[in-house]
């Protein structure tokens, strides 16, 4: 599958994080430790009077600037928080009617119950769509915001700080240019509960959360001998910091530029990251992004750039000298069935 363009919108506006925790019921004391241990100073933010429509304003505005080939005739929107909209309060009924890019879009689907992990089951059903010939060109919008929310619910104690940021995917299936390989899915239900979750189970959930990440990059084939990127999502600067002293991956590899800027966006994160790292992509090299969703749902995928002579698109093969798993995090989730 290829990934024809892809565009991000960071809105402009910072809210600090002493404010935000403070808002939480957090001391100042307890801002300034959690500013030096997870490395997170502050996030992006909607400008205040703005709609979430305008920020996929953004979005579209710049794939339609970029995008030559066929309109994209399906749509996926995908959101992290597991809110459904009341009806007529989505976002996407007002885009269609406004912007030429979805001129043609006949079918429309919403992901919302993965939190972070959506985008990746959104990758999964756009390949569904091409290989089945209900679709010949996909659009994947992604993003939350926080507009009409308290600020405390930003914050989510020992272990991040949650930012707002936008990105659009269109997908199809001509060949060469940018690839996106193996999606690998997986469902923990023993942490389905996410933020909801008591404080035993919360922590449970971020120990768990370096093995999670360990199993769904060796699902995609990860080279953890190579020096290719890999683009996470924002969750903290301590919780990659564990995971490279547990597996030995070298930190130069995670790219993790974004995060004391913008916080964690839902969704979003490592498509923003992957849209600064296309360009120093080369030729048949192969970088991979990856989001663990709080309540259990991991997913994750190589993005490469073909060889000049374009080859079909072939889903990725076992990992090569990784770590080793678990039989228990090897049961976690056998049978793997990708579409």
């Amino acid at each position: 599958m290829r990934l024809a363009q892809l565009a991000s919108h960071i809105p402009p506006a910072r809210i600090g994080a002493e404010e935000i925790i403070r808002a939480a019921g957090g001391s100042p004391a307890e801002a300034r430790v959690f500013e030096r241990m997870f490395g997170l100073e502050q996030v992006a933010a909607v400008p205040e009077g703005e709609t979430l429509a305008q920020q996929f304003d953004h979005v579209l505005g710049a794939l339609a600037a970029q995008h030559s080939g066929a309109l994209p005739d399906a749509l996926i929107y995908v959101h992290g928080q597991p809110l459904q909209y009341a009806a007529g309060q989505s976002p996407v009924a007002a885009l269609c009617a406004s912007q030429p890019l979805l001129a043609g879009i006949t079918r429309r689907y919403e992901v919302d119950q993965y939190n972070c992990g959506g985008l990746f089951w959104a990758l999964d059903l756009a390949r569904t769509l091409l290989r089945t010939k209900l679709a010949r060109a996909v659009l994947v919008l992604g993003g939350d915001s926080h507009i009409g929310l308290p600020l405390g619910d930003r914050y989510v104690p020992g272990c991040t700080l949650m930012g707002d940021a936008f990105c659009g995917l269109i997908l199809d299936q001509a060949p060469g240019g940018v690839r996106v390989g193996e999606v690998a899915l997986c469902t923990h239900p023993r942490f389905a509960r996410g933020r909801a979750g008591t404080t035993a189970e919360m922590g449970d959930f971020f120990a768990a959360h370096g093995g999670i990440v360990r199993q769904s990059l060796s699902r995609i084939g990860f080279d953890w001998d190579s020096t290719s990127p890999l683009l996470p999502h924002n969750v903290n600067r301590l919780a990659w910091q564990m995971f490279c002293r547990e597996t030995g991956l070298a930190p130069e590899r995670l790219r993790l530029s974004l995060l004391p800027e913008i916080g964690h966006c839902y969704t979003s994160d490592p498509f923003l990251l992957l849209k600064r790292e296309l360009p120093a992509l080369g030729a048949g090299q192969t970088c991979a992004i990856l989001s663990i969703g709080m309540g259990g749902y991991a997913g994750a995928a190589p993005i490469s750039r073909s060889p000049q002579d374009a080859r079909p698109d072939r889903t990725a093969s076992s990992a090569t000298s990784s770590p080793a798993l678990s039989e228990k995090e090897h049961a976690a989730c056998s049978p793997l069935i990708l579409s």
